[in-house]
């Protein structure tokens, strides 16, 4: 295979390898079924789209830095992201990723699941309140993508908004599934007015053959997951992240604990392993560690650990198709 030396930055250089088609995930593989990409194209792409609705964006592509820390952002194109992005996975013995994205309409995210060749997914961003967001979600999955990220508590509306009927008709029609953010954020625009989860009851119960999964346990709405997920079996969590939730939690909880209460509630069918890693920083492989390790002190099965590792995001995302 072709390879070749990328310039991060002026005194770094990775090496990366040309990338040929992923083979189909199996029993003992690890599939994050929650990552980020941030690089600094694709947040160029979004503020020249939409130059007046994110000055977080804004000042992340003046500073070519994103986060809380001030992390520097990759410059690379989507095409050198992708193998990049692999490296990084594989060598955290992760074999594949889903990436949920933050930005809509994004060509750089387009152009980076198809340099990844199925090694790493990708799920679109869109307003489901827009008047063309049936529209949109046709194109995105019919380019590559494998279902939607949410983001109701950051853009402050509520999917039980009877102006997202359309919207989840078709994601019905076309089998999709999707990622939802409730809960608490980093993001400093949030407003926990739109936290709740139990705002999806009546989306969750109308559309029983759509998969939601909520990130993060619930972002602090763990109680209120497991409730909604007691009426709609098609309510999923995934376990990504920190889960510094637990910090602002009134009742104490312990990341065995929450795994205990989902297996114990909705089963490990409905749970799927995942990081919140992003791209600015190093793999969280002490997030994936620490996950696996709480899963064999818990005395998970095999056969549950690997739906929840792996063959759950195959089964909702199609991360082997």
């Amino acid at each position: 295979m072709a390879t070749r030396h990328l310039h991060l930055h002026p005194e770094a250089e990775v090496r990366v390898t040309r990338l040929s088609p992923a083979l189909p995930t199996a029993p003992g593989d690890i599939i994050d079924a929650h990552c980020h990409l941030f690089s600094l194209g694709l947040l160029e792409e979004y503020v020249g789209k939409h130059p007046e609705e994110s000055k977080r964006f804004s000042r992340a592509v003046r500073e070519r830095r994103f986060g809380r820390r001030g992390d520097e952002l990759p410059d690379m194109t989507a095409e050198e992201m992708a193998p990049w992005y692999v490296e990084r996975i594989r060598a955290a013995g992760i074999s594949k990723a889903l990436v949920v994205s933050v930005v809509p309409d994004s060509q750089y995210m387009l152009d980076f699941v198809v340099a990844a060749k199925g090694h790493i997914h990708a799920l679109c961003n869109i307003d489901p309140r827009l008047p063309d967001a049936p529209q949109r979600l046709e194109r995105e999955i019919a380019a590559g993508f494998k279902g939607v990220k949410l983001l109701p508590v950051n853009r402050c509306y509520l999917l039980s908004d009877p102006a997202c009927r359309p919207f989840f008709d078709k994601a019905s029609d076309l089998g999709v599934g999707f990622i939802i953010h409730y809960g608490v954020s980093v993001d400093p625009g949030v407003d926990m007015r739109y936290a709740d989860p139990i705002d999806l009851s009546p989306v969750a119960r109308d559309y029983p053959n759509i998969s939601f999964v909520i990130a993060h346990f619930g972002a602090g709405y763990l109680d209120q997951v497991l409730r909604l997920a007691y009426q709609c079996k098609n309510v999923c969590v995934d376990t990504s992240g920190t889960n510094n939730w637990m910090d602002y939690s009134a009742h104490q909880t312990t990341l065995a604990l929450a795994f205990e209460r989902c297996l114990h509630s909705i089963g490990p069918e409905r749970i799927l392993f995942g990081t919140d890693a992003g791209t600015t920083r190093p793999y969280r492989t002490w997030i994936a560690y620490q996950q696996r390790r709480t899963l064999e002190e818990l005395g998970v099965s095999d056969a549950a650990r690997d739906l929840i590792l792996r063959g759950n995001a195959v089964r909702i995302f199609r991360m082997d198709e």
